[in-house]
């Protein structure tokens, strides 16, 4: 006889909760668990604007658009399980949190996505369009429930924060002997009394009432140990607080026997006592909702009003004023000129400016050889003068622009290219007979020059003999200091180049290559006073 094949076990299922009727998350038990999680193992409860008790987090949690309240939660429960995620904005949170889940979903433990014909983890965001904030209620509760238990399983800091409230102590070495570590006071907001969750009480009906902060919001649960509980809110108002109250109060026994008959008089004591912590949290968050008002209306307000800045965004347009803008100066009033000129013209403009503002370097900018540079911030004036040597001299408005000289324009206007300049050479340096000074040739080019300033005290003063000069051939001129200049009796010759001697007179010979013998000059370098008009 053959034997029968050994049919494999089926597979064990857990049992199954049946699924929940409640319209509301407040209805549902995952509401308590993760709040209560948000209270406990993070901080975003002091930090977060608007997050003050469980009727705020419900909110955000009926929420279709992206909300400031639960895209801060997500971003903590991720950062949790996954420290180097950056990717954690409003707009990219949605796939980020995708990422996570998929990554714990390919692993055999089961989650709460785990489909039992199939075998594996299916993805809470199939069909879902638009993301976790675009989701029904249902499906938003059940992803952070099921982040929340990735948290109290693998993230680092979770555990660390129960290991320390349980005295727990992890030895690499087995050989060595267990590290003690100090159980936390009940003080400690990390201690096993704040970690852990219990109900406040129970009734003479074995209903559990659930509470877990400080505002009026209560829970009610049958026993939660089995298939069949039953979960529900009570109270979210003081009002509702204070009407639970009276009603456990009618519904307690007169004179309590057995233990649960204790524990209904209990839980009725244990309400009336939080009366007076609701109404300070109360209070608190009432603070915090008017600074958060008051900081949202000063945001609304900083982007309506135009602040002044010291300096003006815009460059300011210099114009230079000509006759044909002598119409528009009557009124006393400015008015901005359009620029007329081409692309062309104004890039040869822009040229012939750069080269004569380098090529006049260190001189000094006279009223007719350009036009009065204003700008667009202040007032015209004198435009009465200003007409009148226009209509003079056109030239003398000149801007600095290329001119031809088909259209009568003076040399100075034509700037194609650099005027040429006369050396100085032996020629353009003679003596006059009988007379001791120096000609210069007067067709080269020089500012105007300020007379010279002699000194008839000190030990600079000029001899009678002497003669002083601002600059002689081969030496430098100076607005510090001049040169006294004495000529010897000899026939006067062109000078080649007069050597400086010291202020006390001891001149130096010197003879030219030609065979025409050179006088002999005996001069001092005197000092000249600076002069007030110069610079």
């Amino acid at each position: 006889m053959r034997k029968a094949p050994i049919e494999p076990p089926p597979d064990k299922k857990g049992h199954l909760c049946p699924p929940s009727t409640a319209t509301h998350p407040k209805d549902r038990w995952e509401s308590l668990f993760v709040y209560s999680f948000i209270i406990k193992f993070t901080q975003l409860r002091g930090k977060v604007d608007g997050l003050n008790s469980p009727m705020d987090f419900e909110e955000a949690l009926l929420s279709h658009e992206p909300h400031t309240i639960m895209t801060q939660i997500l971003t903590r429960f991720v950062l949790n399980l996954k420290p180097g995620t950056r990717n954690v904005s409003t707009d990219q949170i949605s796939s980020t949190l995708s990422g996570v889940l998929a990554d714990y979903s390919k692993s055999s433990e089961r989650t709460v996505f785990w489909d039992d014909d199939l075998g594996i983890n299916v993805d809470p965001f199939r069909g879902v369009d638009g993301g976790f904030f675009a989701a029904d209620w249902d499906i938003k509760l059940k992803i952070l429930r099921q982040l929340v238990e990735l948290q109290l399983t693998h993230s680092m800091v979770v555990k660390s924060l129960i290991d320390h409230a349980w005295a727990v102590g992890h030895s690499k070495h087995k050989k060595k002997e267990p590290i003690e570590v100090p159980i936390p006071d009940p003080s400690d907001p990390n201690s096993r009394d704040n970690l852990s969750f219990s109900p406040i009480g129970q009734d003479s009906s074995r209903k559990r009432y659930w509470i877990v902060d400080d505002s009026p919001r209560v829970y009610l649960s049958t026993n939660p140990w089995k298939v069949t509980s039953t979960f529900q809110t009570v109270s979210s108002t003081r009002e509702e607080y204070v009407a639970l109250i009276e009603k456990l109060k009618a519904l307690a026994p007169t004179k309590p026997k057995l233990k649960v008959e204790h524990a209904h008089q209990n839980l009725v004591v244990a309400l009336e006592g939080r009366l007076e912590v609701i109404d300070k949290e109360f209070a608190r968050i009432q603070r915090a909702r008017k600074k958060a008002e008051q900081r949202h209306l000063l945001f609304a307000q900083a982007e309506i009003r135009q602040t002044r800045t010291r300096r003006q965004t815009r460059r300011p347009d210099y114009v230079y004023y000509d006759a044909e803008n002598s119409d528009n100066e009557r009124d006393g009033e400015y008015k901005y000129q359009e620029n007329n000129l081409s692309a062309d013209e104004d890039t040869d403009f822009m040229n012939s400016r750069s080269d004569t503002a380098s090529a006049t370097t260190g001189s000094k900018r006279t009223g007719t050889d350009m036009g009065r540079r204003r700008s667009t911030r202040t007032a015209v004036v004198n435009s009465s003068a200003r007409r009148s040597a226009a209509e003079a001299d056109p030239w003398t408005q000149w801007r600095g622009e290329r001119r031809s000289a088909r259209l009568g324009a003076p040399p100075e206007a034509q700037l194609d290219e650099p005027p040429s300049k006369r050396a100085r050479t032996e020629d353009t340096l003679s003596v006059k007979s009988g007379v001791s000074d120096v000609v210069i040739d007067s067709s080269i080019d020089s500012p105007v020059e300020q007379p010279l300033q002699v000194k008839h005290s000190g030990a600079a003063v000029v001899k009678p003999t002497e003669v002083a000069m601002d600059q002689v051939a081969g030496r430098k001129k100076s607005r510090f200091w001049y040169y006294a200049v004495e000529p010897l009796p000899t026939p006067p010759v062109a000078v080649q180049a007069n050597e400086g001697v010291n202020p006390r007179g001891a001149g130096s010979d010197f003879t030219s290559s030609e065979s025409t013998a050179v006088p002999r000059l005996e001069g001092s370098l005197s000092p000249a006073p600076p002069s007030i008009d110069e610079d």
